[in-house]
């Protein structure tokens, strides 16, 4: 049985820039102009669960006109998605050196609600890669741990790794108990990345996904050898070298 080893991959900020998608939609539709770091930020807290109303009153963005335009926010961020050419710099053919790794399957992982369309993804994906899409699936919704989890037994989640920007990609995967590789040019540094495993450029991810390979395949040469040493468990007779003592 060949065991298939998972790699998720995150989408905004890691393989694409949807930091000036987001700035030009909200710009243009609630007519309020954001730095890129307060996109960044609104992300992060976006991301963590329950932070959607407080990011609300920090920025301030108002509910109710955010509320009333969400129809035209969300034709506006279809239509700058589809608009979208460009990924980060190597990542295509640093993903499709991945691909090439022995029983590499790669999944896209993502939070945002434009590419639930199927539709709206396939048109996106081939925009950004042609005919020749490396991922073998796609998990849209929104939350990234009861996707992988619904679609992903145990023991091949074990095997995999993930591939993310954000604080919490990393908290995904520590609750998956798999490696983060943290991507600096998305939307956090390495300081924010609780993970060792760090990338600042693209083609670093392929010597990250290697090294991950060669682990797995030790931990099973090791498992191996344990299983098939052969245990002696039968109890030596000692000789009788004393004298019992009445007391």
């Amino acid at each position: 049985m060949v065991e298939k080893v998972p790699i998720f991959v995150d989408f905004g900020g890691t393989l694409v820039d949807t930091i000036s998608i987001t700035a030009e939609v909200f710009e243009e539709v609630l007519g309020k102009k954001f730095s890129n770091e307060q996109i960044k930020k609104m992300y992060k807290d976006a991301s963590k669960k329950r932070m959607s109303m407080y990011m609300f009153f920090k920025y301030p963005v108002n509910p109710i006109k955010l509320f009333l335009k969400r129809k035209k926010l969300r034709e506006l961020q279809i239509e700058k998605f589809l608009e979208i050419k460009k990924l980060i710099p190597k990542a295509k053919e640093t993903l499709q050196k991945i691909k090439k790794l022995k029983n590499i399957e790669l999944i896209l992982v993502t939070q945002n609600p434009t590419m639930e369309d199927e539709d709206v993804a396939t048109k996106v994906l081939q925009n950004l890669f042609g005919e020749d899409i490396p991922f073998d699936f796609l998990l849209a919704g929104e939350d990234k741990v009861e996707l992988i989890a619904t679609h992903y037994d145990t023991e091949t989640i074990s095997r995999g790794v993930m591939i993310g920007d954000l604080p919490n990609d990393v908290y995904v995967a520590k609750i998956l108990q798999i490696p983060c590789f943290g991507v600096t040019w998305g939307y956090s540094d390495e300081n924010e990345l609780d993970t060792p495993f760090i990338a600042e450029e693209a083609p670093e991810l392929f010597d990250l996904v290697k090294d991950h390979l060669e682990d797995l395949k030790e931990d099973k040469e090791r498992d191996n050898d344990i299983e098939e040493f052969d245990f002696d468990e039968s109890i030596p007779e000692l000789e009788k070298d004393y004298e019992l003592v009445d007391e």
